[in-house]
């Protein structure tokens, strides 16, 4: 089993609830716990690492002349690239909340909120240099996307945990 792929491991269980779908409604029901659990401080940790300590190398390949496009800024081009690696997360944000799973979904946001905020200061070397309003931009577009989905962020904890953001939340002090 550890030497198959993701791909694969989906193949084969899609083969064995088709030879024994009595094993369906309890598969089901582990997809469900699996998707309605969701640790805020590893989506941190991720959308941290995945932003942070992605190759420069990559902004050579979009920023400058672009032929049938143009010049491309390299704060443009940065931008572009991390908004490629945010996505994932940004997906599974909407994922969960689509499904009803409004508890995963906030602690999604939640995660992502903090490792957006981690990542204020992109140090020199990263993409995050480049685009240095990046993680302020994303962090007021998980608000709005979660005012969209109907999510309902902590406000108040979240406001006196990323410093710097208070304007982010607005007066209101709340997402929906």
């Amino acid at each position: 089993m550890n030497a198959l792929t993701a791909t694969e491991k989906g193949e084969l269980l899609d083969a064995l609830l088709t030879a024994r779908p009595d094993l369906r409604g309890q598969a089901e029901e582990l997809a469900t716990r699996r998707l309605s659990t969701v640790d805020p401080i590893g989506v941190a940790d991720g959308v941290e690492s995945t932003l942070r300590f992605v190759a420069i190398d990559g902004l050579n390949d979009r920023a400058g002349y672009q032929p049938g496009i143009g010049y491309v800024h390299p704060v443009e081009a940065a931008a572009e690239i991390l908004d490629e690696l945010l996505q994932p997360f940004l997906d599974d944000l909407q994922r969960h909340a689509r499904l009803g799973m409004t508890a995963a979904a906030t602690e999604m946001a939640v995660g992502i909120m903090h490792g957006l905020h981690r990542c204020r200061d992109g140090g020199s070397e990263s993409l995050l240099e480049y685009s240095p309003d990046f993680a302020d931009e994303r962090a007021a577009e998980v608000i709005r996307r979660c005012r969209a989905l109907a999510v309902d962020l902590p406000v108040d904890d979240l406001v006196d945990a990323l410093t710097g953001w208070e304007t982010l939340f607005g007066d209101g002090r709340s997402t929906s």
